[in-house]
């Protein structure tokens, strides 16, 4: 995953919606893990040591090209550690944080406008135009994705109420999107591998002290089976995989039609739900299913061949 490969620019294509699906099932795991541990590991500590870690993990493999290529670190140091800030620790830290004080259902909605998240911040930052085709498909994936949470209730919906951790998950939600928008100024002369390992060192130091002081003056990370098996997990399989897989899914199609796969992650969830926790599939799941697929097929199916 270092550059172009010799596939055709249909089969990266492909290739990119299968790496972004196993983008969208990680994530979904990590929600529901994060969230059934969240009495149990600190937000700070799951933080540090999903991204050190995911660091530890890829540094066998990119540890001495960083090396080499230390000019081009410090040439970019600043670019460097701005995407490190917004995608390694402030999505992850406000995220796990607002976890903590949000309800279930706010939480799902917040993390499942990350496409729309994407379509504002490149609006806002990159200039970056919305077809209508695009709008559509996202107003469409955004329907199923509230028709699922919302269990197909619209009181459920009208009554919801903003607490603590909204603002922290949407913020957290707005800056992974902004990463996103501005991953293609990634130094060129940086491999994937070798990017991404940059930005989880950099990222385990700028939230180091915010676990120091949770350690010291909050909570303290239990040496419990259930806490170091959820650190594991998420450093291994939301962290350190899916971040390769969603740079290069970015990379091969671009932040906005990469954004709405991630609406299929809330689909992963209930589909969790039914096989693992024995929930009953009901009609609203299936309305939901097919109001995201309609719309991830329209926003980029219809869009490549338009």
């Amino acid at each position: 995953m270092t550059g172009a490969g010799p596939e055709t620019p249909a089969e990266g294509r492909a290739i990119a919606f299968i790496l972004l699906t196993l983008v969208a099932l990680s994530w979904a795991g990590n929600t529901i893990v994060a969230r059934a541990t969240t009495d149990e590991v600190p937000p700070m500590a799951l933080t540090f040591w999903r991204l050190f870690l995911s660091a530890a993990v890829f540094a066998p493999f990119a540890f001495r090209d960083a090396w080499r290529k230390r000019d081009v670190i410090r040439r970019h140091f600043g670019l460097l550690n701005l995407l490190a800030l917004l995608q390694m620790t402030a999505f992850s830290a406000l995220v796990y944080t607002g976890l903590h004080y949000t309800e279930a259902i706010n939480g799902n909605l917040l993390q499942g406008a990350l496409p729309l998240c994407i379509l504002l911040s490149g609006l806002l930052f990159a200039g970056q135009a919305v077809t209508a085709r695009q709008a559509i498909g996202m107003f469409l994936g955004l329907t199923g994705l509230v028709t699922i949470v919302v269990r197909g209730d619209l009181q459920t919906l009208l009554g919801l109420s903003v607490n603590a951790g909204d603002p922290l998950v949407f913020l957290g939600v707005f800056s992974s999107a902004t990463y996103a928008v501005f991953l293609f100024r990634r130094p060129a002369e940086l491999p994937m591998l070798t990017f991404l390992f940059v930005l989880l060192a950099f990222g385990s130091i700028h939230i180091a002290p915010f676990y120091v002081a949770e350690h010291l003056w909050v909570r303290q990370l239990p040496l419990t089976g259930p806490a170091l098996a959820t650190i594991a997990f998420i450093a291994l399989i939301p962290s350190a995989l899916a971040q390769l897989l969603f740079a290069e899914g970015i990379r091969r199609v671009g932040a906005t039609t990469a954004g709405y796969m991630i609406y299929l992650t809330p689909v992963f969830g209930v589909l969790m739900a039914v096989g693992l926790l024995g929930e009953e599939f009901r009609g609203f799941h299936a309305a939901g299913i097919v109001l995201i697929a309609a719309g991830i097929w329209l926003a980029v199916v219809r869009a490549r061949s338009g």
